[in-house]
């Protein structure tokens, strides 16, 4: 997919091509416009014809509606061009078909040559009708750090399938939940929480066991 506007010191660079596309476009619904309005003057009813008001009004309306087409235009180019630098979490489809959340710092903006915007995040591009939520720094660790601990969590094996191999592993996403913040904590999940506690338990209980046969 080629780059149809880069970005230049956080703004996107006006390309020309798509300017063309664009001026065609407004060139022929204007065409179109007057076609339907002729065709609506040589067949209107000579016993009631249309006022001239009545035409003069057709053509006020359609230039309110291209008004309001370019403003619309330039507030999601503003829109996008706000986000360069800022924290995002995006929900797009993956290769699976599966909703999945991507979080990351926006690089750089860019626009295809249909108009559509995308987003460069953690070097991959995805179109801004996937943004989800943006972020400021605070928020955005914190939910980032209780996903990786909710990562790590969920590759711990089980309490019957637990060994004293995983202490390593146990004792690691203890030491990050304990270094998180208060303010970080209250986006880690409970069921994390009661997880790591009751493997904590278990390991306990495996290293007494293991105590005991060495003794004897």
């Amino acid at each position: 997919m080629a780059i149809i506007a880069p970005v230049e010191n956080g703004k996107v660079v006006e390309d020309t091509t798509k300017s063309t596309k664009k001026d065609n476009q407004n060139t022929a619904d204007k065409e179109m416009f007057l076609k339907l309005l002729v065709a609506e003057m040589q067949y209107q009813d000579p016993l009631e014809p249309t006022s001239n008001t009545d035409y003069v009004k057709e053509l006020a309306s359609f230039s309110q509606i291209e008004a309001v087409q370019a403003v619309q235009e330039q507030m999601t180019t503003i829109q996008a061009n706000s986000l360069v630098g800022k924290y995002v979490i995006l929900l797009t489809t993956g290769a699976s078909g599966n909703q999945e959340y991507v979080s990351g710092k926006v690089d750089y903006v860019m626009t295809d040559a249909d108009g559509e915007m995308f987003l460069s995040v953690n070097e991959q591009l995805y179109s801004i009708d996937d943004l989800d939520s943006v972020c400021d720094d605070l928020y955005y660790n914190a939910v980032v750090g209780a996903q990786e601990f909710h990562d790590a969590i969920e590759s711990l094996p089980s309490q019957y399938m637990l060994t004293l191999a995983d202490e390593e592993k146990i004792t690691a996403c203890r030491k990050y939940l304990d270094e998180m913040t208060t303010y970080q904590k209250q986006y880690i999940s409970q069921d994390d929480v009661k997880k790591l506690t009751a493997l904590e338990e278990r390991l306990e209980e495996l290293k007494k066991a293991a105590e005991g046969v060495e003794e004897s």
